[in-house]
């Protein structure tokens, strides 16, 4: 039966249409176990190979109605439904604020507390708040999620959020997440990690120095027990990388070949450069806890900071000399996180992923040894979705003519669309393409 459903639609939503109905009940109130291990297969299915534009609507009739009102209207209201992705994707913010006061970080400037507190959405409010995100789409082709923008995600307080949120968005949505951590997990959060079904999750093991560590990162700990965690991770079936962010100038290339051999002996799949967002309280912390600033002046006048953020790239000879010799231990080597999620699921063996940023489309970002190759498969038609399926979907009719030219497709509506340009970042986003909207000849 549910083979037949997965290969006709048609069934498949008619299924859902009929748990819908039923929910008050049936479904969400006491309906047998093989009913509900049915409903989720059809669920599973339905996020695996569904258009995410029809799916987005669907899920949020089933899943709002197990909230109550006041529940509802909290998460309807939250930031998670108002926010847009950002280069590593939408942020998911499983706490706020952080113990660990890292010389580098860019929180406390934002207003965050120097203490963590577990965010107040349960994991089924922030599936809702999401779908309500007019920027956000389900499925493994729909927005990156990332989590570790303003907490650490495994904190000893937080990591049960971290969890219950993972849970629910795999469960529902399908997305591909992402975990940016200092923190060396035990055995038995990996194991419960590890046991989230369909969860391909792509963590990022923060490393900044070997040395230097307590001048930069005086709380987390001990670089030495982040890369066994590592180690561990590996057992257990993931795909770690290391994140070298920020990567500050000045750091020495002895320290950098020692991080890319212990990087490779504790089994990480590859390396990710980041930038240091810098500001005014930041420089004085790194200056005041003993770090050289002088490779960072002659990027950038400290002198001369204003109010805000500048975000700093380290390129030339230090970005050379990782990157060669990253290659040269075989490790992946990548210019971008939302690229490591990629590769992530690639190396799931989801041979079609193709970054979601169109990162690809610059050399700046896009490292030509990225194993994913995303500006191979992204030329000519889409693969991974019925590309006119998800254009008459949003543009609610099907008058119009879709060209592609190189990674470009060009749509031509024989009527008028209210807001093109929303439309055009929306295609582009789940079609993996540059989609411009333009009048027809």
């Amino acid at each position: 039966m549910i083979l037949n459903l997965a290969r006709r639609s048609d069934e498949v939503h008619l299924f859902i249409a009929q748990c819908r109905s039923a929910s008050s009940s049936l479904i969400f109130q006491g309906m047998t176990n093989v009913y509900k291990s049915l409903f989720s297969c059809i669920l599973g299915i339905m996020i695996a190979s569904g258009n995410p534009i029809t799916l987005k609507k669907e899920l949020l009739d089933i899943v709002r109605k197990k909230l109550k009102k006041k529940e509802l209207d909290i998460a309807r209201n939250d930031w998670h439904a108002k926010r847009r992705p950002i280069g590593c994707g939408l942020t998911i913010h499983p706490g706020v604020g952080c113990p660990l006061q890292c010389s580098y970080c860019y929180i406390y400037d934002m207003g965050f507390y120097k203490y963590a507190t577990p965010y107040s959405l349960s994991g089924l409010q922030l599936v809702v708040a999401l779908l309500y995100n007019k920027y956000f789409y389900p499925t493994i082709w729909g927005t990156y999620l990332a989590f570790g923008s303003v907490t650490e995600p495994f904190l000893p307080n937080i990591t049960v959020k971290t969890l219950e949120y993972l849970k629910a968005i795999t469960e529902y949505l399908g997305n591909p997440c992402q975990v940016s951590t200092k923190m060396a997990l035990r055995d038995e959060v990996i194991d419960e990690l590890s046991s989230i079904k369909n969860l391909k999750l792509s963590v990022l093991v923060t490393l900044t120095s070997l040395h230097q560590y307590r001048s930069l990162e005086q709380k987390a700990p001990d670089p030495y027990d982040r890369l066994d965690f590592i180690k561990r991770l590996r057992k257990k079936g993931f795909k770690p990388f290391i994140f070298l962010r920020p990567l500050l100038p000045g750091l020495r290339i002895e320290e950098i070949d020692e991080l890319i051999d212990q990087a490779k002996i504790a089994g990480a799949y590859g390396i990710v450069l980041g930038n240091l967002r810098l500001s005014i309280n930041i420089v004085k912390r790194l200056v005041e806890h003993g770090l050289d600033v002088k490779e960072l002046k002659k990027i950038v006048n400290v002198n001369n900071l204003k109010k805000g953020f500048i975000d700093i790239r380290v390129n030339g000879e230090l970005f050379s000399s990782i990157r060669k010799r990253a290659l040269e231990k075989g490790l992946i080597f990548l210019r971008r996180a939302c690229c490591a999620n990629t590769v992530t699921q690639y190396l799931h063996g989801l041979n079609e992923v193709i970054c979601p940023t169109l990162c690809f489309l610059s050399k700046d970002a896009c490292d030509p040894a990225c194993p994913s190759q995303c500006r191979t498969k992204a030329l000519g038609e889409p693969k991974h979705l019925d590309m006119n399926d998800v254009i008459k979907a949003l543009l609610e009719f099907d008058e119009y003519k879709a060209e592609i030219e190189g990674y470009t497709m060009i749509i031509k509506p024989r009527r008028k669309v209210k807001d093109a340009k929303f439309i055009s970042l929306v295609l582009s986003h789940l079609l993996r393409r540059k989609v411009l909207i333009k009048d027809e000849d």
